[in-house]
């Protein structure tokens, strides 16, 4: 098994066979109500055999044993560092707006863990009223839709709530330590990094254009026809993307190169 599954609340344990040192680690890191291996099934499936993939379930959210803390940024940073520590240094791919700014702030504070980075489902200088509204509504659409709440419950125990209000509460507090992610502190990074959207969501289209005239080491990619979740909604374009950016930042073979529309 190729697949690791970090689960204990402090120090994450190796839960799958040993892969030699030339195999890849990869990490996975879910948005805001997700998990690893929700939001990532499709990679796990198509990178079986060939890479050693890490699904992390964040605080407060699926299989992890950790609940979220008032200090949640801060603690889930924590986390992710201790994975990483216990499971060695590899490459990075955050979704969204919790998975995309622990995932830059890991590879800012600890550029020694992560040899590169995947941001996807994320656009840099994003307000505090908007990153407020948008996690307000996941719980208003809970709220409308009993289904969806079911679901919540299903993934994250009945502390999904208790998960929201920690990183809402956060949030309001620190946001610019916490939340923020600015377009230079993304080009101040020394690792790799690449800013992987969908074309459907006009502010991360644009941000994956724009990503390569931010400076640094970062490139961008656009999928057509893919939305907010593009390793879900285009699993193959999000694929051949990650790897053709894999393939040029560590200058090793990843599979069959595949030319694809939207790369800037």
């Amino acid at each position: 098994m190729d697949t690791e599954t970090p689960r204990d609340t402090e120090t994450p344990m190796h839960t799958g066979m040993s892969t030699g040192p030339e195999t890849p680690t990869v990490y996975l890191v879910h948005g805001l109500l997700g998990t690893g291996h929700g939001h990532f099934a499709a990679q796990i499936r198509a990178w079986h055999g060939r890479l050693r993939t890490v699904p992390v379930d964040l605080p407060g959210h699926g299989r992890c044993r950790r609940d979220a803390a008032e200090d949640y940024f801060d603690d889930a940073l924590r986390y992710l560092v201790a994975v990483l520590e216990r499971f060695g240094p590899g490459r990075l791919i955050g979704a969204s707006y919790l998975g995309g700014p622990l995932a830059h702030r890991c590879a800012a504070t600890r550029p020694d863990l992560v040899s590169s980075l995947v941001l996807t489902g994320f656009a840099p200088d994003v307000s505090r009223d908007a990153f407020l509204s948008l996690i307000a509504g996941f719980e208003g659409l809970a709220a409308q839709q009993p289904a969806l709440a079911a679901e919540y419950e299903q993934l994250h125990g009945t502390r999904w709530k208790r998960t929201l209000d920690a990183v809402t509460g956060h949030v309001e507090r620190d946001f610019e330590r916490t939340a923020l992610v600015r377009a230079a502190d993304v080009a101040a990074l020394t690792v790799p990094t690449l800013v992987l959207n969908g074309s459907l969501k006009s502010v991360e289209r644009a941000a994956a254009e724009q990503a390569p005239g931010w400076g640094g080491r970062v490139r961008g990619r656009v999928v057509p026809g893919a939305g907010h979740l593009v390793g879900h909604d285009r699993p193959r374009e999000f694929n051949e993307a990650v790897e053709d950016f894999w393939r040029t930042a560590h200058d090793a073979p990843a599979g069959p190169r595949t030319t694809q529309k939207g790369d800037t």
